[in-house]
């Protein structure tokens, strides 16, 4: 009998996978890793951004009305006991410190806006130079070693700015002008970022935020032939006014808000330059370290030109884009940028004057 035998395919039994096929699941998986990363990532970034603009916008609003309740008290009768007995000694001092007795000629409206600006130097200073009294009381807080305030310390001097914009606002009783406390903020808005003993305002970064009272080189960069850069400064404020479409009409950019019938211009022309020796115009700011401590600088921002207090955060880069406040000899002080046109990390700093990452 014959017998038939099927035959049936034998099929090779696998064990695993191929090289090719483990690689496209490794490749997989390292996307999807990738791509998560990115995500938390950006979503830890922008609770950053949020958190950085909220305590700007706090700081800000705070800031505000300290300087609205200082200009308010300088325009009441109660300035002429401030400013009054200020005037002679303000002469002496330029006289001084610039060695020119011609500066005993400025008239008495001058020299008042003069001693305005330094009466604000005072009340909100950024560095060491504007006022020293400030110092001494911020180095006698429990737990900070003398000469520590306005010191450049631990981290080069980045939270030099905050530290005293922060005891400005919950500590200094300027000019009867009460302080909010310290208990208006939390652990998450401000920090002692150096470990000096001093406290600073930070950005949801950890970062100290920085804190210029005149930014006047925003506007006006050395090395710009005193032209207005909106390119420059529209990084830092967003909406600025637009140029006058009239050859007749003044840039508003080119307004001093401390002198706006622009009577420091007319007195220069009055006195062949003299007052524009007192603006910065040149590519350091004067400061003279040897000075005695009573003594500040006498140079101001630069002349009939826009500029309102800036808080800035240099964002997730950490690229801030200008001289640090405490900087003179970068003019730092004026918010000098350390290009023009500005570098491209300004563009995530956030400020009081745009509110949000992007700067424009």
């Amino acid at each position: 009998m014959r017998r038939f035998q099927t035959h049936q395919d034998i099929r090779a039994s696998r064990d695993g996978f191929t090289i090719i096929e483990l690689m496209m699941v490794v490749a997989i998986l390292l996307f999807l890793i990738a791509t998560s990363a990115f995500v938390v990532r950006n979503i830890g970034n922008k609770a950053r951004e949020k958190a950085s603009m909220a305590n700007i916008i706090k700081v800000n609003g705070l800031l505000s009305q300290r300087i609205q309740a200082f200009h308010k008290l300088l325009d009441s009768k109660r300035s002429d006991k401030l400013i009054q007995p200020r005037l002679s000694s303000k002469r002496g001092q330029l006289v001084s410190e610039l060695g020119n007795k011609k500066y005993y000629s400025l008239t008495d409206p001058i020299v008042e806006i003069l001693v305005r600006k330094d009466l604000f130097r005072e009340n909100f200073p950024q560095f060491i130079g504007d006022n020293v009294k400030i110092n001494d009381v911020m180095d006698a807080q429990p737990g900070v070693t003398a000469g520590t305030a306005g010191s450049l310390g631990s981290d080069d001097g980045l939270s030099i700015s905050s530290e005293y914009l922060y005891f400005v606002l919950t500590q200094f009783n300027g000019l009867g002008i009460a302080p909010i406390g310290e208990d208006a903020f939390n652990a998450s808005e401000v920090a002692d970022t150096d470990g000096d003993g001093l406290k600073e305002f930070i950005d949801g970064w950890g970062r100290p935020l920085r804190f210029y009272h005149w930014p006047s080189r925003l506007f006006r960069p050395y090395g710009a032939g005193g032209a207005i850069r909106r390119d420059v400064a529209g990084a830092f404020f967003s909406s600025l006014p637009p140029v006058p479409t009239s050859s007749s009409e003044r840039d508003p950019l080119e307004v001093d808000a401390d002198d706006p019938l622009g009577r420091l211009a007319n007195e220069n022309s009055r006195s062949n330059g003299l007052v524009q020796t007192l603006f910065n115009d040149s590519a350091s700011y004067y400061y003279d370290t040897t000075a005695l401590p009573s003594l500040f600088p006498c140079e101001y921002g630069v002349l009939d030109t826009y500029s309102l207090p800036l808080i800035v955060s240099a964002g997730e880069d950490g690229i801030l884009g200008l001289y640090e406040p405490h900087d003179f000899t970068n003019n730092g002080v004026l918010a000098q940028p350390t290009a023009v046109p500005p570098v491209e990390g300004v563009f995530d700093n956030i400020t009081n004057h745009n509110q949000r990452a992007g700067g424009r």
